[in-house]
């Protein structure tokens, strides 16, 4: 597990070769965050960037000195006070979060959870430990090998500003399958595309793995060892772990062995998603275990009498779905492969040889009633994206909504829809991703209720329209 006293950087050269200048085609710079502050500073609040702008100077396993005015200010979302964090601190802003190494304990009685900092940070570096970025000072002993290290608790006022307290954090709602993703963007990529780490997230209808339950959290011996326990759904998707250490307060309880909700800072250690919880009040696993009651079907698709490359207007299922080209003509196809192994939905925008318009379209399932004796709902889908335009650059937008208030047959944006959070593709070097779980997204807050699925492409240039799409073995089951 983590050693987060040091994070050696390798050699000198290395170092060097991450300072260059990195090119990025249509960057789009971030706007300050809104604030509301006691700080009246024009120096500090005329120099406010934001996290992701800070951390897009960072290049992996690079060492960079912040030598401007720069200013970042967030919200304290992961504080030192019950021993899971050591000597650091995470904030967050708007676009994302970032571990400020301080030297000292005891941090949270001058940086309680809740309240805004801001940070000079001319005279800092930035660096990464196993591809989770860190804010700190430069530990030069061997100058051959510089590494970051903590800021010094003499220098703390130098650097960082106090602001109000009180504030909330909204949590971020994610999957399992999400996190998986994340953390491999940050370590076959570069960790500034990771826009959740050091942020407070929400697993929904998790679990610990059945050979991780009745065990504490951590290490109580002398060697007070970190412990990673694993995570799990209804559906068995693993990878994420709760981590906890052996200096916790609470290292020697025991988690509920339920399903339920984990609250906690996601981490990313080298390939692997870490949630680190702040107290025991933000693991909330109280209700039965995947398994405990037989899952009903609530709703199925597997597109099984679709057509290659025609309009979908039935699926062979006996479902009812409504295919609406909003804005544009464009419509979802029907995709199956050479051998007929795979069906599924399909959805682009592009036009050869010309600039294809705005496109916005919807794939709608019939109403789809749960029960109010359900336990736990979850919708699940798989979903890949070819992107013929620019890589990783420009991508359409593709995402699947719920509603209450759709009436099966009207424009769908004269409703009220809420995206729910589905684990996407985004493209890849190769241009086509593999499919992708969606995750167990949970539909708990429409137990009792009627709702519509609706998957939602929307292409606002001709670079975006490039991107394709494709989704299917669509699953609702309640436990």
């Amino acid at each position: 597990m983590k050693n987060k006293s040091l994070i050696l950087i390798g050699s000198l050269l290395m170092v060097l070769f991450a300072t260059g200048i990195v090119v990025s085609c249509n960057k789009k710079f971030d706007e300050p965050p809104a604030i509301s502050t006691n700080v009246t500073d024009t120096s500090i609040l005329n120099n406010i960037i934001t996290i992701k702008a800070l951390k897009s100077r960072h290049t992996i396993s690079g060492l960079e000195q912040i030598t401007d005015n720069a200013v970042i200010t967030g919200i304290v979302g992961g504080s030192d006070e019950s021993g899971n964090l050591y000597k650091e601190i995470t904030i967050q802003d708007s676009t994302g979060g970032i571990t400020i190494l301080l030297d000292r304990s005891g941090l949270y009685t001058d940086y309680p959870l809740g309240r805004r900092i801001y940070v000079k940070c001319n005279g800092l570096y930035i660096s990464d430990y196993q591809h989770g970025i860190q804010l700190g000072s430069l530990n030069n002993t061997v100058p051959t090998n510089p590494a970051i290290t903590a800021i010094p608790s003499s220098l703390f006022d130098n650097y960082i500003v106090k602001g109000t307290l009180g504030n909330t954090i909204t949590p971020k709602i994610v999957t399992l399958d999400q996190l998986n993703t994340i953390a491999g963007i940050s370590a076959s990529k570069i960790p500034t595309q990771d826009t959740l780490q050091s942020t407070l997230v929400q697993l929904n209808n998790v679990e610990l793995a059945t050979t991780d339950t009745g065990l504490i959290y951590a290490d109580t011996s002398a060697a007070k060892k970190s412990v990673g326990r694993n995570i799990t759904d209804c559906i068995g998707t693993t990878g994420v772990v709760l981590y906890s250490s052996g200096y916790a307060t609470f290292a020697g309880f025991t988690p509920p062995s339920g399903k339920g909700s984990i609250l906690g800072i996601y981490t990313p250690y080298k390939t692997t998603a870490e949630i680190e919880v702040r107290d025991t009040s933000d693991v909330h696993l109280f209700g039965s275990r995947c398994g405990a009651s037989t899952p009903t079907t609530l709703f199925s698709e597997s597109f099984p009498g679709i057509t290659n490359k025609v309009p979908i207007t039935t699926t062979g299922s006996g479902n009812v779905w409504q295919n609406i080209a909003e804005i544009g003509t464009t419509s979802y196809m029907g995709y199956v492969n050479t051998s007929g192994s795979i069906k599924e939905a399909s959805i682009s925008g592009y036009v050869s040889g010309g600039n294809p318009p705005a496109v916005t379209s919807w794939l709608i399932t019939q109403g789809i009633t749960i029960p109010a004796s359900t336990n736990s709902p979850i919708l699940t889908f798989v979903s890949n994206d070819a992107c013929y335009g620019k890589k990783n650059q420009d991508v359409a937008s593709f995402q699947v909504l719920v509603s209450t208030d759709y009436n099966g047959s009207s424009t769908p944006s004269k409703s009220t829809w809420t995206v729910l959070p589905a684990s996407i593709p985004s493209g890849d070097s190769t241009f086509l991703s593999k499919a992708q779980p969606s995750g167990s997204i949970d539909l708990s807050n429409y137990i009792g209720k009627t709702i519509f699925l609706g998957w939602r492409y929307t292409a606002t240039n001709s670079v975006q329209a490039g991107s394709k799409f494709e989704f299917g073995t669509v699953q609702v089951v309640g436990y």
